[in-house]
């Protein structure tokens, strides 16, 4: 009898002790849920100014507050979140590293290849645990696909497709070429991890792209295969919304993950027979965002320094086909 699996639990993981740093949305995002939904601590917060960082401490009851990144990365935490801007990401998460403190840092961990290798040869050479902040495969929905995709029930894997798209127009910082907004690095990131993770070695062989009157790429659309010459399609859009969905096509069934694919949300597998079978699951947005946290604890508890759900080669593998993308379709990083 065909049946889905269920995602298997974290277990007792250890109460770390947390630093923040950076005070924009993701952070208030991810300390709200990650307060509300487990026990790891958030101890500290900094910022440039100090005024913004007791303004976040405040709100959620954290204890200290720094007007520095600098001193954030110096107090008594074990692990730093990076929450910063894309482009800022290699400065903070080597300021974290060099200081001794275990990192998780928002994606893309940074926006270009070399800088991402040199912060993974920094955290390798150092023993301290590093892991970019690609929540969604840290989702209970998505220990389901891995087991599904594991067990082989959906044959051999023939294509995959993700697509994306969220109106971001009007967001500033998310469409502003000086930042490396646009829609590679706000939302391309999800899409392109998808398909890189669900058949490993891909190639991109052509990418297009569409300037927004910013000067950001508003939306691209990349073709990528791999040794076998199975085909695989990204799109990404932050001029319109879109279904964003995501697809895994196999000879005997088809796995579907509805919108929008990176949340939590419910796994349907279609089989040729014409059975199909459903796992539901709430859809609770940025509230599973504590998962990855609970996944951060769990693999230092173990004495870890890479995550099997997001390992640093897989990361590097992401940010090589983003960059391979965007050279394709003539978008340079400031």
């Amino acid at each position: 009898m065909r049946r889905l699996p269920e995602p298997r639990p974290a277990g007792e993981v250890p109460s770390l002790r947390w630093g923040i740093l950076g005070t924009g949305w993701i952070a208030h995002q991810f300390v709200s849920t990650l307060l509300a939904n487990t026990t790891q601590k958030v101890v500290a917060v900094g910022s440039r100014t100090l005024g913004r960082s007791r303004e976040f401490a405040d709100q959620f009851g954290i204890e200290a507050a720094f007007g520095s990144y600098e001193d954030l990365v110096a107090a008594d935490v074990d692990v730093v979140y990076v929450a910063t801007g894309h482009l800022d990401h290699l400065e903070h998460a080597r300021l974290a590293l060099e200081a001794g403190k275990a990192v998780l840092v928002e994606k893309p961990m940074t926006p270009r290849l070399a800088d991402t290798a040199a912060l993974v040869e920094l955290a390798r050479t150092r023993g301290l645990f590093c892991m970019e902040a690609l929540w969604t495969l840290a989702l209970p929905r998505y220990d389901v696909v891995r087991q599904v995709l594991d067990s082989g029930l959906l044959g051999t894997i023939e294509s995959v497709s993700a697509e994306m798209g969220e109106y971001l127009v009007d967001h500033h910082r998310a469409m502003d070429p000086a930042q490396a907004g646009g829609a590679m690095n706000d939302l391309g990131t999800y899409p392109l991890m998808f398909v890189d993770w669900v058949l490993p070695g891909l190639d991109v062989v052509a990418a297009t792209g569409q300037r927004h009157a910013t000067g950001s790429v508003g939306q691209f659309a990349a073709l990528l295969t791999d040794d076998a010459a199975r085909q695989v399609t990204v799109h990404a859009s932050m001029v319109a919304d879109t279904p964003t969905t995501a697809v895994i096509a196999g000879s005997d069934a088809t796995l579907v993950l509805d919108g929008p694919f990176y949340h939590p949300g419910p796994v349907e597998v279609r089989f040729r027979d014409g059975e199909v079978l459903r796992r539901e699951e709430e859809r609770v947005a940025h509230v599973g965002l504590f998962h990855e946290a609970v996944e951060v604890a769990r693999c230092i508890g173990a004495g870890l320094t890479e995550s099997p759900v997001r390992p640093l080669d897989a990361t590097l593998s992401t940010i090589a086909l983003m960059e391979r993308a965007r050279d394709l379709m003539g978008d340079p990083l400031p």
